[in-house]
């Protein structure tokens, strides 16, 4: 940015950003002032307590969030703030339904309104549907979108706000927005466009600075959508830093609070590189609390001399009625859409236990994919450990809406023979060795350091999984067509767009030629499957297994 724009910017800014909260009498030397911090992420349009894939209750919400932060301020002699770090406009039908399809409102901003959050920052997920529904959302919030480094490219300028200021007294307040910087390796690139991501700890230094010389603030705090790429525990890395920034920013000098998200972590807070740090876990099951303390003095710059931290569990929290009934309208509005049968089954289905053995949801995926596709090779993963049970009979939108949770899209892309068998070694991580007992059966070993949803099946071929083998070794038998797979020929391979862009770091699909690109997406494709049988009689075909064959695989499997 040139110093001419900065300064444009910067005027603009200045003139927009600043909010006051005005504290009775005057500031003195060596005031102090109390400020409760409190902060959510990735609600993921959980605004009421309930789960309607599972058509019971859900433990977070929005409307527990709202009954925590009344009792908060109501017992509270000085500001509290509440803030969130993104990912809020996908993952429930409610917000999907009513805000994406049917083009209404998004409840979950309506909701935020009315609990009276400050700011939010922008997450990679708010790009799921394109900038279309994400700027109808920002426009209807009483609140600022923020995300400095998400970059205008034809300006140079940040395409949200980049800051808000707020004052509380003569105390100067900044909160800062920031977005993991991976979109394009996640999303359609229609889905971001006219946008560039900048490395957040980048952006970081150059606002920081600003708020700190420019906009004079005492305090600076950063929204950030990002996780660790390492443990803040014991400092090792885990392989994420193309997303996660969350180490990288810690160390940026002028941040105070640096509150997370993206990754999920029930993170209380505590100090990283001398830098107050928390994440609250997801869909308002979390709240962050920090309470400061702050000496304010004529000669310079307020600091913090005190604080403390914890993060709220609000499973046990009370639910805001008069929240829940400002929505039951539409949540009977979406009830009634999810409840709509679209064929029978004839047997029994379950995904317990899909991840060590071939079964027939799974196969209903990569059926779909393949029909959709005319490809010659299926990639697909079970997304969701909540999928329930299917008993024989009718089988409704809501079933189908739990077993792919997410708004994928399909690519077929072409690979040869050996970068197929790659594919498949890199899933097969997560099967790491066989422990037999001297009493009772062996057992499968997993890494739990391979996530549940980047644990993939392949229809189209058949193969099986030695876990004794080391890794990169462990695919055996590779065949199509009964034949051994031919490593050097090609092949068209269907995947989802997070997989085709690299997402779960499986090698190869990131560079591949696209031959195919869906316009539909997955969980709607898998409605119309279904909806087109008469009857849906659902068998696994047993393309794959895990060896060696004397072997009886027994794990707890608790995420599907």
């Amino acid at each position: 940015m040139s110093k001419s724009q900065r300064s444009v910017l910067l005027t603009t800014l200045m003139c927009a950003l600043s909010v006051h909260w005005l504290l009775p009498g005057p500031a003195h030397a060596a005031d102090t002032l109390e400020l409760t911090i409190l902060h959510t992420s990735d609600l993921h349009g959980q605004v009421l307590p309930f789960d309607d894939a599972r058509d019971s209750g859900a433990p977070g919400s929005l409307a527990r969030v709202s009954a925590a932060v009344n009792a908060i301020r109501q017992s509270a002699d000085h500001p509290v703030l509440l803030v969130d770090s993104g990912d809020t406009l996908q993952g429930t039908p409610l917000e999907e339904l009513i805000h994406i399809r049917r083009r209404e409102p998004s409840p979950t901003i309506k909701a935020m309104n009315r609990i009276g959050y400050a700011a939010m920052a922008v997450g990679n997920h708010e790009f799921n549907f394109g900038m279309e529904p994400l700027r109808r959302a920002e426009a209807e919030a009483d609140f600022p979108f923020l995300a400095a480094n998400a970059i205008d490219v034809g300006t140079g300028l940040p395409a949200f706000q980049p800051f808000l200021v707020i004052e509380f007294g003569q105390l100067r307040v900044a909160l800062l927005g920031l977005l993991t910087p991976n979109i394009p390796g996640w999303e359609e690139p229609e889905n971001y466009e006219g946008l560039a991501f900048q490395p957040m700890d980048e952006a970081a230094r150059h606002w920081v600075s600003i708020l700190r010389q420019d906009e004079d603030c005492d305090l600076v705090i950063v929204l950030a959508h990002t996780g660790f790429e390492i443990d803040p525990e014991t400092g090792g890395t885990d392989g994420t830093a193309y997303e996660n920034y969350g180490d990288r920013l810690a160390q940026v000098a002028g941040i105070d609070l640096l509150l997370t998200g993206h990754t999920h972590q029930n993170l209380p807070p505590r100090l990283l590189h001398g830098t107050i740090i928390s994440q609250p876990s997801s869909r308002g099951r979390v709240m962050t609390r920090i309470d400061l303390e702050v000496s304010q003095t004529e000669e310079g710059p307020a600091r913090i001399v005190s604080w403390h931290g914890e993060n709220i569990d609000l499973a046990a929290t009370k639910i805001d009625q008069a929240f829940v009934e400002n929505f039951e309208t539409q949540h009977q509005r979406v009830a009634k859409a999810l409840a709509r049968a679209l064929t029978v089954v004839d047997v029994p289905v379950s995904i317990q236990g899909c991840r060590l053995r071939d079964c027939a949801a799974q196969d209903l995926i990569h059926q779909v994919q393949l029909q959709a596709s005319g490809a010659d090779l299926s990639l697909a993963s079970l997304l969701t450990g909540s999928t329930p049970d299917l008993a024989p009979g009718p089988v409704t939108s809501r079933w189908a809406r739990s077993l792919y949770v997410y708004p994928n899209t399909l690519q077929s892309l072409k690979l040869g023979g050996a970068q197929v068998k790659d594919v498949l070694e890199h899933a097969a991580r997560y099967y790491d060795g066989i422990e037999c007992p001297s009493q009772g059966p062996c057992v499968i070993v997993v890494d739990p350091d391979v996530l549940l949803y980047n644990v993939d099946t392949m229809q189209g071929l058949s193969y099986r999984i030695d876990p004794t083998r080391p890794e990169g070794d462990r695919i055996q038998d590779l065949r199509r067509n009964g034949r051994p797979l031919d490593l050097h020929a090609d092949f068209t391979l269907v995947c989802n767009n997070y997989r085709a862009a690299g997402g779960g770091g499986f090698p190869h699909l990131a560079e591949a030629e696209v031959i195919w690109r869906s316009s539909e997406e997955v969980a709607s494709m898998i409605n119309d499957h279904l909806a087109a049988l008469e009857t849906w009689s659902p068998e696994a075909d047993g393309n794959w297994v895990i060896a060696p064959e004397f072997i009886e695989p027994e794990l707890s499997d608790s995420g599907g």
